[in-house]
């Protein structure tokens, strides 16, 4: 499902994985070793941004200001890149590794036309009861890597090349191995993997993107990723900082809507407040497959309109409906629609909901219901986040039965370059289990930023 990361600093990504004992190990040896290290500042984001492709901090700051109407994606991208990452702790033990990273990642983007984004997010997790001769837990790992070349850059019009690429793997266990599939669960429970085996490299996303009439007109083909357009949320969306489970990583009842697939989309900025994104995406197209498949002409198409006001951190508002129709090889065709909101107060607190229907064909998901809650700066510290939801979903067959979920965290930043923090999932009735259960996920994620 989708990660975003629209806007940023170039960060280079650390490869690093270990069961969940020794994650726990490393993760004291981190704040110990922050007291011995000489105190040296590196600005990096605040809230997470996701993984999606980045731009130059600098050329889309005059971007903004040269356009009286900034697309709605991109002011939230930009607005979350300027809030300070407020780490627990001033001085980073990984600062003398990544220094020299950085000083010469410069030397190879001199013009400021290109920016690079990495991190790497390992989980693990235990689940409380599991089918009889399925393992308890799963220790995984995923390098996340993206960046973007401006190619030109006018007063009103640009157009860039973007791209993001991962590389998950499975620690001491078999690369088959995906824990919620052995589960039962219909909803995806750890979307840092997504269903299936570990890949070990994909390319997710490669695409152009131009921007024209003054920027408040874009348009992108390559290969592309749906949730980057339709239902994306700011605060439920990134599963390598907020929550794990597919339908707060997007909106199931949206066919296609995680899938990285080649495409094409367009977004209009129609008002200060009013935007319109649409899109066309192969919906037999993978993260680990080529275009080949676009020939088959077996898309999904759909629409979105919505409405925002602030930006994130900042009392942000966003209220928007989408509307759809695909075709497919396996589920036939469909279509459905939905409905999705935030809306942050001044004090942090951000409840938001997602609401989809689909046809019985189409999508394997036929209905979701999605209700929770964000702070945004949880004891008045703005490089972390809490979050907790509710989800409650319908199946289309093959699905055996609803399956209601619930999921919370805290992300704490422990460092300018350290994220971690619990992750508790208890999935009630999985939906294509054999009968009818109830298990609790005990998770522990960290993320390194590079």
């Amino acid at each position: 499902m989708a990660t975003y990361d629209r806007f940023g600093l170039g960060l280079l990504q650390l490869r690093t994985a270990m069961p969940g004992r020794v994650a726990a190990a490393l993760l004291l040896i981190a704040i110990a070793s922050s007291y011995a290290w000489p105190q040296e500042s590196q600005q990096k984001p605040g809230q997470s941004q996701g993984a999606a492709p980045v731009r130059p901090a600098k050329l889309a700051e005059q971007a903004a200001e040269q356009t009286a109407y900034v697309q709605e994606l991109d002011s939230d991208a930009l607005a979350l890149g300027k809030i300070p990452p407020d780490p627990l702790f001033a001085t980073d033990p990984l600062r003398p590794i990544l220094k020299p990273i950085d000083r010469t990642a410069r030397q190879f983007v001199p013009s400021g036309r290109m920016a690079f984004s990495a991190t790497y997010t390992f989980l693990n997790q235990y689940a409380t009861l599991t089918p009889n001769g399925v393992r308890h837990d799963q220790t995984s790992g995923r390098l996340d890597f993206s960046g973007t070349w401006v190619a030109y850059d006018h007063e009103s019009s640009s157009g860039s090349f973007s791209l993001l690429v991962r590389s998950g793997t499975n620690i001491g266990i078999s690369q088959q191995f995906d824990l919620s599939d052995r589960l039962g669960s219909g909803l995806f429970l750890n979307c840092l993997q997504g269903g299936g085996p570990q890949r070990p490299i994909m390319v997710n996303i490669l695409y152009y993107r131009q921007d024209v009439l003054a920027r408040r007109l874009s348009f992108y083909v390559g290969k592309i990723h749906p949730n980057e357009y339709v239902s994306l949320s700011m605060y439920n969306n990134d599963e390598r900082s907020q929550f794990l489970n597919g339908e707060n990583d997007g909106n199931l009842a949206i066919a296609s809507d995680g899938t990285y697939a080649g495409g094409g989309a367009v977004e209009f900025q129609a008002t200060h407040h009013l935007y319109f994104h649409a899109l066309a995406v192969d919906t037999e197209g993978s993260a680990q497959a080529n275009l080949k498949t676009l020939a088959d002409r077996k898309y999904l198409e759909a629409l979105e309109t919505g409405w925002f006001a602030g930006t994130p951190g900042k009392n942000y508002q966003n209220y928007r409906f989408i509307v759809w129709r695909d075709d497919t090889a396996n589920l036939g065709s469909g279509y459905g629609g939905g409905f999705a909101f935030e809306h942050e107060s001044l004090n942090g607190w951000a409840p938001f909901g997602r609401f989809g229907f689909a046809s019985d064909t189409g999508t394997s998901i036929k209905q979701t219901n999605s209700l929770g809650v964000v702070n945004t700066h949880p004891f008045r510290r703005r490089g972390d986040l809490f979050g907790a939801s509710f989800n409650y979903t319908e199946p289309n067959h093959p699905g055996k039965r609803h399956e209601s979920l619930f999921e919370s965290f805290y992300r704490l930043r422990l460092t300018s370059s350290i994220e971690a923090g619990p992750d508790v999932e208890v999935s009630i009735h999985p939906t294509y289990a054999a009968k009818p259960y109830a298990t609790t996920l005990i998770g522990t994620r960290m993320k390194i930023i590079f």
